[in-house]
């Protein structure tokens, strides 16, 4: 089951004034990213190389926090040689630094401040939401950006957890999307809401918020990749490894 999921392509913010017109103009970018392990980030890394032959190892990458200096890894992490990564300086922020221009352009799941208000800092993909289908329709992927872990010692203690916790969840995103169609009293403050879910069922299909190992195998096994091709992980794990077999598909909800 996956609690959020998101398109990237709106991710990318570049300035204005370095001539990066199209994907491939960022070969040889300085690169601002808040942490290289970043799910949104290896998303977007992975679409730039499928898509536009831009790879992980064509770019330096600048790493620090994009709102607050003094942001860390979370995790600490090895990569290979030819990725490079350099930190920002302590008082630093990504923000600013895409703000005066000192470097090309910044991967985030949010704006920076700069956007919007620095009229040299733009979105690479001015129409992200028109290319963003485009390449749903292309490849089939609708990135998951969390899971939800359960320890081994309680799933050791209480076999029937997980698959208990994964049907709760299921019961609880059914409701979610039955909201959504619902017309007499929106229960979000969206005038089109009802257009908006229908027009999105149709692109990706009633199931789109899928939730199961099969259903995900694709976006699963094409974010190992991604990982790998940034050296993340050495190698890809097999899905059966990362899921309680209880939650398995072939079990009754």
């Amino acid at each position: 089951m996956f609690l959020s999921r998101s398109f990237r392509h709106s991710a990318i913010y570049v300035r204005t004034d370095r001539g990066i017109d199209f994907p491939q103009a960022l070969k040889g970018c300085r690169i601002g990213v808040p942490d290289f392990q970043q799910t949104a980030g290896i998303w977007v890394r992975g679409m730039l190389g499928d898509e536009y032959g831009v790879t992980s190892r064509d770019v330096r990458w600048v790493v620090g926090g994009l709102e607050q200096a003094g942001r860390e890894a979370r995790v600490p992490y090895r990569l290979p040689n030819d990725i490079h990564i350099e930190p920002i300086g302590a008082d630093q922020t990504l923000a600013s630094l895409l703000d005066a221009g000192d470097i090309d352009a910044v991967i985030a799941p949010k704006p920076p401040s700069c956007f919007g208000r620095n009229e040299r800092v733009r979105r690479l993909f001015p129409d992200f939401r028109s290319d963003e289908e485009a390449w749903f329709t292309r490849t089939g992927l609708f990135p998951p950006m969390h899971m939800l872990g359960i320890r081994r010692t309680l799933v050791e203690q209480h076999p029937w957890l997980p698959v208990n916790v994964y049907a709760a969840f299921r019961k609880s995103r059914d409701l979610a999307l039955a909201e959504l169609a619902v017309t007499d009293t929106l229960r979000v403050m969206h005038p089109w809401l009802t257009s908006e879910f229908e027009r999105v069922k149709a692109l990706m299909g009633a199931d789109y918020w899928r939730y199961g190992m099969k259903e995900n195998r694709l976006d699963l096994e094409t974010l190992q990749r991604y990982a790998r091709s940034d050296g993340l992980i050495q190698e890809e794990v097999p899905l059966e490894r990362l899921f309680a077999t209880s939650t398995f598909d072939g079990f009754n909800f």
